[in-house]
């Protein structure tokens, strides 16, 4: 039986413009001005090197190692805070929180740093028991099962009473099944289709509820209300 849900951040309760806005503006735009080179090359560059560690290793999601490498005089706390106000949180994440939290503890299990992680979380924080940043934490990506299997430690229960909702289908859906747990593929894309796919957070609920023999779900109160109408 589901005790713990737990979810990715970027992607699946928050919408990436906020992070695509740092990796993708924010460092290109310091490497030009230090370079006194056009915005273009300067991305074409920065990428270049992202590209060459690629997203399997730690430094990827190091935003200190990234300025450290280029040279540029930045904090990573100012570089965050020039684009925090680009966090914004997907339309039915608080619905679904209000409604999972009532059945479920509610942790977030993701690859982003704990620098990012802190400020995504300011608006919806208060969901969340836990908060495990896979790289910061574990020193490790959600691509490995020991991810998941020390997620499940720490929360003291059982991989099958945990399910985690997430939008990369490796890290998200296969790492976590093969760690044990129950999982859910979130692709809002709606490109997938499939019993492990949800194209929204609000899908998410109407499946785990109807999983759930105790809880009564979304489909089941549609219905109820259909045909009462149809009484009169």
């Amino acid at each position: 039986m589901i005790r713990h849900v737990s979810l990715d951040m970027d992607g699946t309760l928050i919408n990436t413009k906020f992070v695509d806005k740092v990796w993708m503006e924010g460092v290109p735009t310091l490497y030009a001005e230090k370079h006194d080179i056009k915005f273009e090359p300067s991305k074409e560059i920065v990428v270049g090197e992202y590209m060459k560690v690629g997203s399997d290793k730690l430094e990827w999601y190091d935003l200190t190692h990234w300025l450290n490498k280029f040279e540029l005089d930045e904090t990573k706390e100012d570089l965050l805070e020039r684009y925090a106000d680009e966090i914004e949180v997907y339309p039915e994440v608080r619905e679904a929180l209000d409604a999972l939290s009532e059945k479920f503890n509610l942790v977030v299990t993701s690859n982003a740093a704990r620098d990012f992680l802190d400020l995504e979380l300011e608006e919806i924080g208060q969901y969340f028991s836990d908060v495990f940043s896979a790289t910061s934490d574990f020193r490790q990506t959600k691509k490995s099962p020991k991810v998941y299997k020390e997620v499940c430690r720490r929360l003291e229960a059982k991989p099958l009473e945990v399910l985690h909702i997430g939008d990369h289908y490796s890290y998200d859906y296969e790492a976590a099944l093969d760690a044990g747990l129950d999982a859910l593929f979130l692709d809002r894309m709606g490109k997938r289709t499939g019993r492990e796919v949800v194209w929204d957070l609000r899908e998410a609920v109407e499946q785990i509820c109807c999983s759930s023999p105790e809880i009564l779900c979304v489909e089941e109160i549609c219905d109820e209300v259909t045909e009462n109408d149809e009484e009169f």
